[in-house]
């Protein structure tokens, strides 16, 4: 497992400050069912001024992005600590479910932001961009159990299938109100990207 790189207080401090932004227009997007709170709305919850929250995101749309970046660590803890000879989607579906969200809140104010950042181009962007730090651990993941190609492209194409896989799960239960079971969506989904590679006949 690859050490974690060491940040001096200052750079501690920011990303606390950054996540608590984060989380006060969470919040805020929730209550009003859309992206409307204004940066003037989210400094006001936060307790901040404008010139702060500006020196740590350069647009609003920005305001999340510390959100998802904690998500990415979660599940790439999750993945890493995932036991050798396990089977596949049964670890891929539980790094990537709610379960590993606790630390961040999970539950109805989660289902409740992504259901209102899928209405936004801007903001899906941000959500989007979870793919690139995810990449290099789902392929590790998928290579230790005997499933990652060789060749660096095709590594980068199956963990992009596995990302885009939970993605549609995700978009899927958002757009059914959450009524189906997460879990069960992100297991169909994840079957059906494993099971088309050359190798599912080897414990999964």
């Amino acid at each position: 497992m690859k050490t974690p790189v060491r940040r001096t207080l200052t750079e501690r401090r920011s990303d606390e400050l950054r996540m608590s932004v984060a989380v006060a227009a969470r919040d805020l997007f929730v209550l009003d069912g859309g992206t409307g709170p204004t940066v003037d709305d989210i400094c006001r919850r936060a307790g901040i001024s404008q010139r702060t929250f500006y020196r740590h995101f350069a647009v609003k749309e920005d305001v999340v992005v510390p959100l998802f970046e904690r998500a990415a660590e979660l599940i790439t803890e999750a993945l890493e600590a995932a036991p050798d000879g396990g089977d596949v989607v049964t670890d891929l579906a539980r790094a990537f479910c709610w379960g590993v969200f606790e630390e961040s809140g999970p539950g109805e104010t989660w289902s409740g932001f992504l259901s209102v950042l899928m209405d936004s181009s801007e903001y899906r962007l941000r959500w989007h961009a979870i793919d690139e730090p995810l990449t290099k651990p789902v392929s590790a993941f998928l290579r230790r159990r005997g499933l990652g190609s060789d060749g660096q492209f095709e590594c980068v194409l199956q963990a992009g299938l596995i990302l885009q896989g939970v993605r549609l799960a995700y978009h899927h239960w958002i757009r059914t109100d959450t009524s189906q079971d997460l879990d069960k969506l992100l297991e169909q989904a994840l079957t059906t990207v494993v099971s088309a590679w050359d190798g599912i006949d080897q414990p999964r």
